[in-house]
């Protein structure tokens, strides 16, 4: 029976070792969730060490260069415009965009580089259309990827007569205006670890449009409407929990069919 449980332990080792190794390295990390429909800010009472950039200090237009944020970090290629129907939170101010045809030079990606890591991201995304990408890197490595399609399939699993509220501008100078896209303020919670830069991209003749973009270095809780949640160290838990039951399982089958033997 000793032989028996140290080849079970193996086992069960091995199994958990297979599965940490294989383990995607854009495995989902990322707790995710969605301000009520309107809410274009972070609840920041619940972030430790937040700051936020509404970019209505900045100079409009497109910079190849980018700019600094002070004490954040800094982005590169970026492109800043004023408040129309497609962005600009609380329909005042200016905001953020990626966009090929109004930067006029080509603008598909614009980067935000951290000099501390964070574990939490927000931003209003406006106007979300198909071209939108969203991604979040840690020391070079991709932990997490967003699409407007993702929005969407976000957007639907909210509560009943909720999700079309999301659509549209929310705002009173531009009330309704562009319908067909959603509007919301979304939490990213990294509860494996943190990201050190987050990457915008959008391909094509459309725009990436958001505002308020809020970073933190921790938070107390996962607030909003959450639409995706990730319980920490839960996959490596599970399969660790998995393989040990699988042991047991093995274990005790071996004793039963003894008994067995024995009784005959």
């Amino acid at each position: 029976m000793k032989n028996l449980l140290m080849k079970s332990a193996i086992a069960s080792s091995v199994v958990l070792s297979l599965a940490t190794i294989t383990r995607p390295a854009t495995a989902a990390s990322f707790s995710i969730s969605i301000e009520n429909a309107g809410v274009q800010n972070a609840q920041l009472s619940n972030l430790v060490n937040a700051n936020v950039q509404n970019f209505d200090a900045l100079t409009t237009g497109y910079n190849a260069t980018g700019f600094q944020w002070n004490g954040v970090g800094n982005y590169t290629t970026t492109l800043i415009l004023d408040k129309d129907q497609y962005g600009g939170a609380g329909g005042t101010g200016k905001y953020f965009d990626v966009d090929t045809n109004r930067s006029g030079n080509g603008q598909t990606v614009s980067t935000l580089n951290l000099t501390t890591a964070q574990s939490y991201f927000g931003l209003w995304w406006s106007a979300g259309d198909a071209s939108n990408v969203l991604e979040f890197y840690s020391k070079g490595n991709l932990v997490e990827r967003i699409t407007t399609a993702d929005v969407v399939s976000y957007i639907a699993k909210l509560p009943n007569n909720t999700s079309t509220s999301y659509y549209g501008n929310p705002n009173s100078a531009y009330q309704n205006q562009n319908k067909n896209e959603p509007y919301a303020f979304i939490n990213f919670y990294d509860v494996a670890g943190t990201f050190d830069q987050v990457k915008f991209t959008n391909i094509g003749g459309t725009g990436f449009e958001s505002d308020n973009h809020t970073v933190a270095t921790g938070y107390k809780s996962i607030t909003g409407n959450v639409i995706r949640a990730v319980p920490e160290s839960s996959s490596v838990l599970g399969v660790f929990v998995i393989g040990f039951v699988g042991a047991t399982s093995v274990l005790t089958g071996r004793v039963k069919k003894k008994s067995a033997l024995q009784l005959s």
